[in-house]
C-alpha cells in the first residue's frame, strides 16, 4: 500500500488515531425530561476529521489490500458504535415513557373501578325494569287472549317490536301497543284460514313464527302451486298412458282386420286348431287404463271374467 501522511499500518492492524478526532470515539447521547439530546454538530466533524485519513488510499499490493480490509473493519466499529449509542439513549427515553404510562394505568384504574361498579348497579336496574315491564305484558296477554299464547309466546311479540320492553314508552303505552299487536295478529290468523282454507296450518304456523300475514300468505301460494304443480303433472302421466293404450288397440284392431283380409287370410290346415287355454296377466294401471285393456282384449275374441283390482 502506497501509504500518505494520514494514515500508516500500524501492528495491530488498525488505523493509528489522529489527534483532535478522538471524539468520535466516545459519543454521548442521553434522554432527558426534554427529550433524546447529542451533539451532533461535533459529531458530524469528528467523523468527517476521521474519514478524510483516508481519502487518499492508494491500494495495489496485497499488503495494501490486507491493510484497507483493516481500515474498513474500523471504520464500520464506528457505525456499530453509533447505531449501539442510539439504541441504548432509545430505551433510555422509553423507560420513563413506560414508567409514566404505568403510573397513568393506575390513576385510571381507580376511576374505572368506580365506573364498572355504577355500570353493575345500572344493569341490575335495568334487568328489574325489564323483568316488571315482561309482567306487566304478560297480565294484559292473558286478560286478553289466554288461547293464544300457546300459538304465539309473548317473547315473540318483543322481538317484533323491541321498544315493548324498553324505557322509552311508558308501561301504559307498551300496554296499549301489545294490546294492538294481539288484536292484530287474531285478524291475521282469520285472514289466513279464509284465504287459504286449504293450507292454513301452514301458513298460520309461519304467521305464528314471524308475525307476518303477507310472509304467511305467500308460503300457502307456495304450497297450493307445489301441490297443483303434482296434480298437472299427474294428468299428464295419466293422458299420456291413455294414448299409448290407444295408439296400441288401434294398430291391434288394424293388424285383425288385415289378417281377416281374404288375401292376407292364411287357410286353415284340418285338425291343426291352436288349443285355447287359461291364461293369467298382472298389472299395475289405474281403472281407466284397466278397463281400456280389457275392452281391447274383448275387441279379440278373448273371454274372460272381467277386470278385478287387488290390494
Amino acid at each position: 500500500m502506497q501509504e500518505t501522511q494520514e494514515v500508516r499500518a500500524v501492528p495491530d492492524g488498525a488505523a493509528e488515531p489522529v489527534p483532535g478526532v478522538s471524539a468520535l470515539a466516545v459519543i454521548e447521547m442521553g434522554a432527558t425530561s426534554g427529550g433524546l439530546t447529542a451533539d451532533f454538530a461535533a459529531m458530524k466533524t469528528a467523523a468527517r476529521a476521521y474519514v478524510s485519513r483516508f481519502e487518499s488510499l492508494q491500494i495495489v499490493t496485497d499488503e495494501d489490500r490486507k491493510a484497507a480490509k483493516k481500515i474498513r473493519a474500523d471504520l464500520n466499529s464506528k457505525i456499530a458504535a453509533i447505531e449501539q449509542a442510539r439504541k441504548d439513549a432509545f430505551r433510555a427515553y422509553d423507560a420513563p415513557k413506560e414508567d409514566f404510562k404505568r403510573q397513568c394505568d393506575e390513576v385510571k384504574q381507580v376511576i374505572e373501578e368506580q365506573v364498572a361498579a355504577i355500570d353493575g348497579i345500572l344493569d341490575r336496574m335495568d334487568e328489574e325494569f325489564r323483568a316488571a315491564r315482561v309482567k306487566a305484558l304478560r297480565a294484559e296477554y292473558e286478560a286478553q287472549a289466554p288461547d293464544l299464547m300457546e300459538a304465539i309466546p309473548l317473547e315473540r311479540f318483543i322481538e317484533r317490536e323491541p321498544a315493548l320492553t324498553g324505557r322509552k314508552w311508558a308501561e301504559t303505552k307498551a300496554v296499549s301497543a301489545l294490546g294492538d299487536m294481539i288484536a292484530t295478529a287474531v285478524r291475521d290468523r282469520e285472514a289466513i284460514r279464509a284465504a287459504a282454507p286449504k293450507f292454513a296450518t301452514d301458513a298460520d304456523r309461519h304467521y305464528c313464527a314471524h308475525l307476518d300475514l303477507s310472509a304467511a300468505l305467500a308460503e300457502a301460494k307456495r304450497l297450493s302451486d307445489e301441490v297443483e304443480a303434482r296434480e298437472r303433472h299427474a294428468e299428464q302421466m295419466q293422458r299420456e298412458a291413455e294414448e299409448r293404450v290407444a295408439r296400441a288397440m288401434a294398430q291391434a284392431k288394424a293388424a285383425e282386420a288385415a289378417a281377416a283380409a281374404p288375401a292376407a287370410a292364411p287357410r286353415a290346415r284340418p285338425g291343426r286348431r291352436e288349443r285355447v287355454q287359461e291364461w293369467e296377466f298382472r298389472f299395475r294401471a289405474t281403472k281407466a287404463q284397466a278397463t281400456m285393456i280389457a275392452e281391447y282384449a274383448k275387441s279379440l275374441g278373448i273371454v274372460s271374467e272381467g277386470v278385478k283390482g287387488v290390494a
